[in-house]
């Protein structure tokens, strides 16, 4: 199905609108972030085409104008594909591809496996034409033992400490190299075995109705090639890193990892550290999250903010945050990240294939890409932690400019090319 030596679809700089196919989003507003995002050198959209995580399909955050996607029945909306396809048209017309979610982990559970994989066949026959991608569900492994929590219209917002331990625990707690899943007991093993199962069957359906790139999103803790039977059938290796900052390490040990072991399958962290989740992880922490992804080997790249993937008016899903769409869409990192990603593919850096890691204890110090002629580019988290740098240009990242000479900054690039290259 693939060439892994060449993908199927162009590396990516994407934004995440969990809720940008809902009633959540106005069309004036759907468009205004799209223009922005264009504007900001943005190229894909991460955004869900169905039910939205953290809700009930019963809830009303969970609709567009013309209603849900689909109901606990099993009857899909075709108002709700109509006008998700307008949207979808629109952000094409602006130059970004969209990556469509067609579900939520726990929601074959709701609906079952033939009617997830007939949910499937309406997306295809809605949107093929389009410039899209598929992920084939969000969250593969979530809610396992407790997948009807959120029914009929429930949001995590709505449950006790108790209940949502299972949705937060995943996303912030890490030890080791592997999170550890509170729920995840014996009883459930069984479980997680179908659902993964099932998942699988449903990829096997998507493979042969569509030649479009097919991904999975996974909960931390494992990759694309764990969480399904037949992960060639994907188009990339895909993780998420989760919102903890204990696991600022993996942003560049996955990816460099995956080159190591699969340095034909482009692998991509499909969620990264959330600007702004839990008021955490401003702009310093977000170019590192994109510099050290990328230069470990990232193919694509995906932003998130807070107040953006949730439309966020600061109460719904504020356990999260209460940062508002309005709010995040004046955030400068979008900004600097359109800068950056613009400068890595002008540096056609996928040719400096030599990639050299000095790190202590886990913590990067330096990360290098070479291409054998003596050209090199070299990210510095800290300069603090570097008696000398390398000769060469000098670019910023936190301020998205080159310099000939700096201070008060902890993050530089440098780029040397050999004279007459």
């Amino acid at each position: 199905m693939n060439n892994y030596e060449r993908p199927d679809f162009k590396s990516f700089l994407s934004d995440t609108w969990w809720y940008g196919l809902t009633k959540r989003v106005s069309d004036e507003k759907f468009e205004e972030l799209a223009k922005l995002r264009a504007r900001q050198g943005f190229t894909a959209v991460q955004i869900v085409a169905g039910i939205p995580p953290e809700v009930g399909p019963e809830n009303p955050n969970a609709s567009s104008y013309d209603g849900p996607a689909w109901n606990l029945k099993g009857e899909f909306n075709q108002g709700y594909l109509e006008r998700a396809r307008e949207r979808v048209k629109l952000l094409n017309s602006l130059g970004l591809s969209a990556i469509l979610y067609g579900a939520w982990g726990q929601q074959i559970e709701w609906i079952g496996e033939e009617r997830m994989k007939g949910w499937w066949n309406e997306i295809v026959k809605n949107f093929n034409d389009l410039d899209v991608m598929y992920c084939l569900t969000g969250e593969s492994d979530i809610w396992i033992g407790e997948e009807g929590g959120l029914l009929p219209n429930k949001s995590t917002g709505e449950l006790n400490n108790s209940r949502l331990a299972p949705f937060l625990h995943p996303r912030f707690v890490y030890l080791g190299r592997r999170l550890i899943n509170l729920i995840d007991k014996s009883l459930n093993k069984n479980k997680k075995t179908e659902r993964k199962a099932k998942w699988s069957r449903v990829l096997a359906y998507l493979s042969l109705i569509t030649d479009k790139p097919i991904f999975i999103h996974v909960l931390p803790g494992i990759t694309s090639e764990e969480a399904v039977g037949n992960p060639q059938l994907l188009d990339a290796i895909t993780v998420q890193t989760g919102h903890d900052v204990n696991t600022r390490w993996l942003l560049w040990e996955l990816p460099l990892e995956n080159r190591r072991r699969n340095p034909r399958k482009p692998f991509i962290n499909l969620e990264p550290w959330y600007e702004g989740i839990m008021n955490r992880f401003e702009t310093e922490d977000q170019m590192y999250a994109y510099w050290a992804s990328m230069m470990a080997g990232a193919y694509a790249y995906c932003y998130g903010a807070h107040g953006i993937w949730n439309a966020g008016d600061g109460e719904f899903l504020a356990h999260w945050g209460t940062q508002t769409i309005d709010e995040a869409m004046k955030l400068k990192t979008p900004y600097l990240l359109g800068i950056s990603h613009k400068l890595f593919n002008e540096l056609k850096l996928e040719n400096y294939t030599r990639v050299e890691v000095r790190e202590k204890d886990g913590e990067l110090i330096e990360i290098t890409r070479s291409n054998g002629r003596g050209d090199f580019v070299s990210y510095i988290p800290d300069i603090s932690l570097i008696e000398e740098l390398w000769r060469g240009d000098i670019f910023l990242p936190t301020e998205g400019e080159f310099v000939k000479s700096f201070s008060n900054t902890r993050q530089v690039v440098i780029i040397f090319k050999q004279p007459g290259a």
